[in-house]
């Protein structure tokens, strides 16, 4: 059993359940067969999922995704479903944009410079139709430094006049120990003039597991779709500690990690 990550203590050996019936989801037949992709709805697909529905993404339409980490892999695999026409994924470590072109994006590296006329050049000069943000306040710039309003800015720039922005990166109410002097009173300097000429919408907020998850389901149960495709790693919870550091740390190779608690 998965506990959702937002569950005080889900990821433990033991977890209490608070309206368990009402809470839980009640797998179909395959559930084991399939565990590793029922897993990715604890978390992950849904909220990739809600970034798409954020941006109020429409089958032919093309949507540029900041961020190849899983929820920006599960946004372009929920855009690939949804029948974008078009999916444009930006991340700048490689092992994570490769895993997005097997689900079919065109992928752009931060390191290799800015991308919003390359995407403009490849959706006729206007931009792409919507855009989602996966990445959130501590977006790093392609030198490394951490820039918190480089992203946000990065989408207005790379949508369409008119688009949609769906925003899941986290964002919070302050950041004491950021170098950035409004990062750490939870604010970026936004380009909202632009924004505003663009006339742009946005959409945002934290994912209702819920909404989804039993329709993300389905599409497991009947073999639309395989999330359990960007998992790199499967370790014991003591190995916990040791895995976050290195998915910290972005290290190469470490796009997802699971754990299962009762592992030798």
């Amino acid at each position: 059993m998965r506990a959702w990550d937002r569950t005080p203590g889900g990821q433990a050996e033991y977890l209490r359940v608070p309206f368990a019936d009402f809470n839980c989801l009640k797998l179909p037949e395959d559930a084991d067969e399939k565990e590793r992709d029922h897993v990715m709805l604890s978390d992950v697909f849904p909220t990739g999922w809600h970034s798409t529905r954020l941006a109020d993404l429409k089958p032919g339409e093309s949507i540029v995704i900041f961020g190849s980490g899983p929820v920006g892999l599960m946004a372009a695999m929920s855009a690939r479903i949804q029948g974008a026409s078009q999916i444009f994924v930006i991340d700048g470590e490689e092992d994570r944009l490769k895993l997005a072109s097997r689900i079919g994006a065109t992928t752009f590296n931060t390191k290799d410079g800015d991308v919003g006329d390359q995407i403009r050049e490849l959706t006729g000069g206007l931009g792409a139709d919507c855009g989602a943000e996966c990445v959130g306040y501590q977006c790093h710039d392609s030198h490394g430094k951490e820039v918190p309003n480089l992203v946000m800015n990065s989408l207005v720039d790379a949508v369409k006049a008119t688009g949609t922005l769906g925003i899941i990166g986290v964002y919070v109410a302050q950041d004491p120990h950021a170098h950035d002097k409004l990062a750490k009173v939870g604010q970026i300097a936004f380009d909202f003039g632009k924004f505003w000429f663009k006339g742009q919408r946005m959409g945002t907020g934290q994912c209702n597991v819920k909404a989804y998850n039993r329709r993300l389901m389905d599409l497991i149960h009947h073999g639309k779709v395989n999330p359990s495709m960007i998992i790199s790693h499967e370790i014991a919870l003591d190995d916990a500690a040791d895995a976050y550091k290195h998915f910290d740390n972005r290290d190469e190779g470490w796009t997802k990690v699971i754990m299962h608690p009762k592992a030798a």
